[in-house]
């Protein structure tokens, strides 16, 4: 058989601090010519060239939800047509949560192990996949797009420290806490930005907007899972933009609970493209990677990926 491609971010916080863990995913792999520690673009790319080649079943990445996205990213224009291989997720980050989506449980290791016993008895039964499609952005390739005040809130939550949940509920508290007083990053946080929003050719109008959230899996953090509608359709993404005066904070339970928001807080649609325009340039996350566009910002479905859940 092919065989399983292993990828791991040497640099994540987790390989870091437990060099051990690291060594003992080389250790299981089965192959391990296919076993490679990018230190760099180029080095990932030949990483990935490699496992074209050789036509590996499955590729393993073991890192954050950066890492995930930038392999992604890369994978998907070094392979073109070819068809891709099944990806595990080994949760190796700080932040995992398309890992978390999924319900991937163990660390690192238990799930590579699950995957190689699994990967062995392919003859007697394919390996458990979930389809899951990704969000393209220009050349870049994830699973959760934001813009506004989604931003402007990861901005707070990566200066209050090394990223993790603990460091989240902080940049939480802080917000609300701004909130009650009226202060100033709540001010920030709620600057709305005006935007004309069309899907699948449908145009809401130009509004101005508090936050857009576009994503293909259901939860966007902190165990909310707004994006319910994501799990209708593996080929569409769900599309929440908060009005500017939206109340976001008393919906906040409603959110976590995974129930609908009133029709008037947010446009609330699924569709497979997303163009969003605006006459100044704006910031977007993808994947928790911050970046910028010129005003004009075209997000689309696909490719869909068979994400190994073993």
């Amino acid at each position: 058989m092919p065989g399983i491609g292993l990828i791991s971010n040497p640099y994540s916080r987790k390989n870091r601090k437990r060099p051990e863990r690291l060594k003992k995913l080389v250790e299981l792999s089965p192959d391990k010519e296919l076993v490679k520690l990018p230190v760099s673009y180029e080095d990932m790319d030949n990483a990935l060239l490699l496992f074209k080649k050789r036509n590996v079943d499955v590729l393993a990445v073991n890192g954050g939800d950066g890492t995930v996205h930038v392999m992604l990213s890369r994978l998907i224009k070094i392979y073109g047509d070819k068809e891709l291989p099944k990806i595990a997720i080994l949760k190796g980050g700080t932040m995992n949560q398309t890992a978390t989506n999924l319900r991937i449980k163990g660390d690192s290791k238990a799930i590579l192990k699950r995957v190689i016993k699994a990967y062995r008895n392919i003859k007697k039964r394919a390996l458990k996949v979930k389809k899951v499609s990704l969000l393209s952005v220009n050349d870049k390739c994830g699973f959760i797009f934001g813009s506004g005040s989604i931003c402007t809130f990861m901005d707070i939550y990566h200066k209050s420290g090394d990223p993790s949940p603990f460091v989240a509920g902080k940049a939480v508290l802080k917000l609300v806490n701004s909130i009650i007083v009226k202060g100033p990053i709540y001010k920030k946080v709620f600057a709305p930005v005006s935007q004309k929003i069309t899907v699948d050719g449908f145009c809401f109008g130009e509004t101005p907007y508090l936050a857009t959230l576009i994503s293909t899996i259901p939860e966007v953090g902190l165990r909310f899972e707004l994006m319910t509608r994501a799990k209708d359709d593996h080929t569409k993404a769900h599309l929440i933009a908060f009005h500017e005066g939206a109340k976001i904070i008393p919906q906040i339970p409603r959110a976590w609970l995974g129930l609908s928001l009133p029709p008037d807080l947010a446009d609330d649609t699924v569709g497979r493209k997303f163009v969003l325009e605006s006459e100044k340039p704006f910031k977007y996350t993808l994947d928790g990677d911050f970046y910028t566009c010129s005003g004009s910002l075209v997000v689309k479905t696909g490719p869909v990926l068979d994400i190994v859940v073993e």
